[in-house]
């Protein structure tokens, strides 16, 4: 995992890394921690962020504009806000915002949401070895060829079989929906019982895909009603 830890004070940066380097070391988990005190200098490395742990009030860009900005660039950056100004909780919340902590409850708290952080960033990995699945809306069938249709309005062509995609990004939230069409459940809503709404787009679950989908969307939905 790749982690900006944000923030204009120094001394705050090098608690914040010391306890996630505490954390890491203790799971065993491999990562990687770089400090920005600006908000212009992540700006220039947000391709290489998977976790933002952010400081609210900074001189410049605030906390609260750097995320926004990063919303409309479309980035699936997961955002930590840590705060010592509860008032302007209601302005941070956000698609990608995790949580929030208060700076006092830092070592206590931290090592929670690094935890969930690794929970959301495992639900996306690459696919072919060049697209982000987090990106990827749903996939069509198209014989020996899988189309892949992505957020932007994008789509690409890869070789492979539906069904071994299928397998393959099942743990990462794509349901089949018919023998045409795997979804990216994060795009997902339902608008009848097998009727839905993917990304806009309306389809319905065949017969066939129904039991497995429901079990899937349901067991999806309960996980993660709280950040999407």
């Amino acid at each position: 995992m790749n982690i900006c830890i944000c923030d204009d004070e120094k001394i705050e940066r090098e608690f914040i890394r010391k306890l996630c380097k505490e954390f890491f070391q203790s799971k065993k988990l491999s990562y990687d921690i770089w400090e920005a005190d600006s908000a212009a200098k992540v700006l220039e490395r947000k391709v290489l962020i998977d976790l933002l742990i952010l400081d609210i009030e900074m001189p410049g860009m605030d906390g609260v504009s750097l995320k926004n900005q990063l919303q409309r660039d479309d980035k699936q950056i997961l955002v930590l806000f840590v705060t010592g100004h509860d008032e302007m909780m209601v302005e941070a919340f956000g698609v990608n915002v995790i949580g929030f902590i208060g700076k006092e409850w830092l070592k206590i708290k931290l090592p929670r949401y690094l935890g969930l952080a690794i929970t959301l960033a495992g639900r996306n990995i690459m696919v072919d070895g060049k697209y982000r699945s987090q990106e990827i809306v749903k996939i069509h069938s198209e014989k020996e060829y899988c189309n892949l249709f992505f957020k932007d309005g994008m789509t690409e062509l890869m070789r492979g079989s539906l069904k071994n995609l299928g397998e393959e990004l099942h743990d990462f939230g794509f349901a089949r929906i018919n023998r045409s069409w795997i979804a990216n459940l994060c795009y997902v809503k339902r608008i009848d019982r097998w009727d839905i709404l993917v990304n806009g787009e309306a389809y319905t679950v065949t017969r066939k895909y129904r039991e497995a989908f429901e079990e899937m969307y349901e067991n999806f939905c309960e996980k993660n009603a709280r950040y999407f």
